[in-house]
């Protein structure tokens, strides 16, 4: 390790003093330097900024890496030195920055949470039970994966029972067509022989006003939390079960991404790897795995 690395301490002053940063990020700054220009002078015997390039940061980055350390906590070691070399060429003491150039890591898909196929099994064995207006709205978001605005503003007009069809307006207004299923058919009926209607919204409180995106999140977060271990218990999760699900049981995934309304390819093909990980999962419980 390298004794004293040049500005540092400086820098720390500086982050502390006139930026007034936190105490926990001063000493975050302070450990990344400190094991960056330590690995610097261990692999190239100097520990100057004035000596550092581009080619030393890429290899003390894949030495992170080959540590199996996080993508995260990469990026945040090279943020660090970001800053830190920013400071520099503000005060011009170094001549250029070596991170012109750099990326940060590329952070791995998040895969989305989804309901797993034998809980929305019986969430729907109990769907008669509930609320009509709770049930339509649960079975509506999974039945067309629709999107939460898109159930808000959808309209009487939209929901076409002799074609079993429901027009639905996505983002930009652009329109999709995603079928109605004969228990969905069942569930809606149900909750507009409960209610009254004009020619306005399809889905309506007791008051007859519009849902409104709170009360939508509630119903779902409610009747997940008794049905469902899944994490998240958001109405977006309907929408990511839809698409799973219909995955899992052979669906394309250009007819999937259709459904959804998704603007290119790649928004939807994040269920194929979702799709993947869970066969992952299911193959590691084989006794020979």
């Amino acid at each position: 390790m390298v004794a004293v690395v040049p500005y540092l301490q400086d820098y720390l002053d500086y982050v502390t003093y006139q930026k007034s940063y936190s105490e926990h990020t001063v000493h975050a700054y302070r450990r990344d330097l400190s094991q960056y220009f330590g690995y610097q002078f261990e692999m190239y015997q100097s520990g100057s900024p004035n000596d550092t390039t581009s080619t030393f940061i890429r290899s003390w980055l894949v030495e992170l890496s080959e540590q199996s350390m996080k993508p995260s906590s990469i990026n945040r070691k090279l943020s660090s030195l970001k800053s830190f070399f920013n400071y520099l060429r503000m005060l011009d003491k170094v001549e250029r920055n070596p991170l012109t150039g750099i990326r940060n890591v590329k952070m791995p898909a998040k895969l989305p949470s989804y309901v797993r196929s034998h809980e929305s099994d019986r969430l729907f064995d109990h769907i008669d039970e509930m609320d009509p207006l709770d049930a339509a709205v649960i079975s509506m978001l999974y039945h067309t994966g629709m999107r939460r605005a898109e159930l808000i503003e959808l309209k009487q007009g939209q929901v076409d029972f002799n074609k079993n069809q429901i027009r639905v307006l996505g983002k930009g207004k652009k329109e999709r067509i995603v079928p109605m299923s004969a228990e969905l058919e069942s569930i809606l009926n149900r909750y507009l022989n409960t209610t009254n209607h004009d020619e306005g919204h399809f889905f309506t409180l007791k008051n007859g006003k519009p849902l409104y995106p709170k009360w939508v999140y509630n119903c779902v977060n409610r009747v997940l939390t008794a049905y469902s271990k899944v994490d998240k218990k958001s109405p977006h999760v309907l929408r990511h079960s839809f698409a799973t699900h219909l995955l899992q049981n052979g669906a394309e995934i250009m007819a999937i991404k259709e459904l959804l309304g998704h603007a290119s390819l790649s928004s939807t093909q994040i269920y194929a790897q979702s799709d993947v990980a869970h066969l992952k999962k299911v193959h590691k419980l084989h006794p020979k795995s």
